[in-house]
C-alpha cells in the first residue's frame, strides 16, 4: 500500500479530469433508466483521510431507437471520450477516456442512487497503475422553488428517525451468522469459530468470510420496516492481525453456516453473479494495531433491503497474500463481534419528536 502522501498527490495530479461533460446518446428505455442520475452533481472523493472535490455533468439527448450511448468529458480545454455507460441491476457505471500529461487515463465511476445522491466508486488507471477511492455526488441544480402563496403553507410533521443496531447476544438478537470458506479445505465448514480470515493465498488456497445479519427488515419493535427510507447503515468488525485491503461485497446468491468452497462453486466472484461488483466499502492497507474497529458503509446495500430485495448479507475478499482477521459474531466477548446499526425514517409516518433514540445496541 502506498504513503497517504503519494496516494494524494496520485489524486491531485487525477482530479482536473473530473469536472466532465456527459451527453448521453440513448433511446427511450435507456432515456427512463439514466434519467433519475441526470444533472448536474457535485463530486466528494474520500482520498483516505483527505477529501477531493469535482463536478460532474450528466444528460441525456434523445436519439435514434437503439443509438449506443455516447458522450464527452471536458476539463481545462482538455477532452475525454465516454467508452461506456451500462446500467446493470447492482449499479451504474461511467467510463470516460482521457490523457494526463500525456499518458492515457481511464476514469470509472460505479454507483447507485442512495437518498437522493450518487454514492459508489471511482476508479483511476493510468500509467500500468490504479487507485480506488468512495465518492460521494449531491445534486446541485434542485428543482426551482415554488411559487409565493397567500395563504401560510402547512408545517411539516417531523420526520421520524429511527436507529436500531444488531449484534449477535445483544437485546436477544441472535440472527447473524458469519462463516470462512477455505480452498484448502473445500469441502470443510468452517462456522462457528472465534476468528475469522479473509486471504488470498491462505496456506496456499484462498479463504473468504460470508457474513449475514437475517431478520433486518421487519414490523418488530427492533427491525426495519419494509419501505423505509435508509439515511446511514454502518457494519464494524474488530480486526486484530495485520493484512492487505479487503474489499466487501454484496452477496446475490442465498447460503447459510453449512456453506463450503464447494458449495459456493469453489469461492465467490464479484461478477454481478454471485456477489456485486460495486464494492461496499474496503480497507485501507494494514492493519497495525493488536485491536482496531474497522468501519464500512452499507447504506446502499441496507436500502435495497427495505426496497424489498433479498439479504444474503456480505462477502470479504483479500487483495493480497497476507491475511486479515477479525473477531466473528461466535467470539466470547460480545462486545467485539461485528455490529450492524442502521438510521432510517419510516415511510408514511410522523412522530411527536423528530430523533428517536437507539433502539438496540
Amino acid at each position: 500500500m502506498h504513503c497517504l502522501a503519494m496516494r494524494s498527490r496520485w489524486i491531485a495530479m487525477l482530479l482536473p479530469a473530473l469536472a466532465p461533460t456527459c451527453l448521453l446518446a440513448a433511446d427511450a428505455d435507456r432515456g427512463v433508466e439514466w434519467a433519475p442520475v441526470c444533472g448536474d452533481w457535485e463530486v466528494r472523493i474520500d482520498g483516505g483521510g483527505e477529501i477531493y472535490h469535482a463536478n460532474l455533468n450528466l444528460e441525456i439527448t434523445k436519439g435514434p431507437a437503439g443509438a449506443p450511448v455516447a458522450g464527452t468529458m471536458k476539463s481545462e480545454g482538455r477532452t475525454g471520450r465516454l467508452r461506456s455507460a451500462k446500467r446493470s441491476k447492482t449499479a451504474y457505471t461511467l467510463t470516460f477516456a482521457t490523457r494526463r500529461s500525456g499518458v492515457p487515463t481511464e476514469v470509472t465511476f460505479a454507483f447507485n442512487r442512495v437518498g437522493g445522491k450518487l454514492v459508489g466508486e471511482v476508479d483511476f488507471q493510468s500509467g500500468g497503475g490504479g487507485r480506488s477511492y468512495e465518492f460521494e455526488a449531491t445534486r446541485l441544480d434542485a428543482a426551482p422553488a415554488a411559487p409565493a402563496v397567500t395563504t401560510p403553507p402547512k408545517q411539516p410533521q417531523p420526520v421520524a428517525v429511527r436507529r436500531v443496531a444488531f449484534r449477535q447476544g445483544e437485546q436477544g438478537y441472535s440472527g447473524a451468522i458469519d462463516t470462512e470458506i477455505w480452498g484448502i479445505a473445500p469441502s470443510k465448514s468452517l462456522d462457528r469459530q472465534g476468528t475469522m480470515t479473509s486471504d488470498s493465498n491462505n496456506g496456499g488456497g484462498e479463504s473468504q468470510v460470508l457474513m449475514r445479519f437475517g431478520g433486518v427488515i421487519g414490523d418488530g419493535e427492533h427491525q426495519v420496516p419494509a419501505g423505509s427510507r435508509v439515511r446511514s447503515a454502518k457494519l464494524t468488525v474488530v480486526v486484530f492481525d495485520p493484512g492487505t485491503t479487503v474489499f466487501l461485497h454484496r452477496v446475490l446468491a442465498p447460503w447459510d453456516e453449512s456453506a463450503t468452497w464447494d458449495r459456493m462453486s469453489g469461492g465467490l466472484r464479484a461478477d454481478d453473479l454471485e456477489a456485486s461488483t460495486l464494492r461496499d466499502g474496503f480497507s485501507f492497507g494494514e492493519i497495525n494495531m493488536d485491536r482496531q474497529l474497522v468501519e464500512f458503509d452499507v447504506t446502499a446495500t441496507a436500502q435495497r433491503w427495505a426496497d424489498g430485495e433479498p439479504n444474503y448479507g456480505w462477502v470479504f475478499i483479500n487483495t493480497g497474500g497476507n491475511g486479515w482477521d477479525f473477531y466473528s459474531s461466535d467470539w466470547v466477548e460480545r462486545d467485539i463481534r461485528p455490529r450492524l446499526e442502521i438510521e432510517f425514517e419510516p415511510r408514511g409516518r410522523a412522530a411527536d419528536t423528530p430523533v428517536a433514540g437507539l433502539d438496540r445496541r
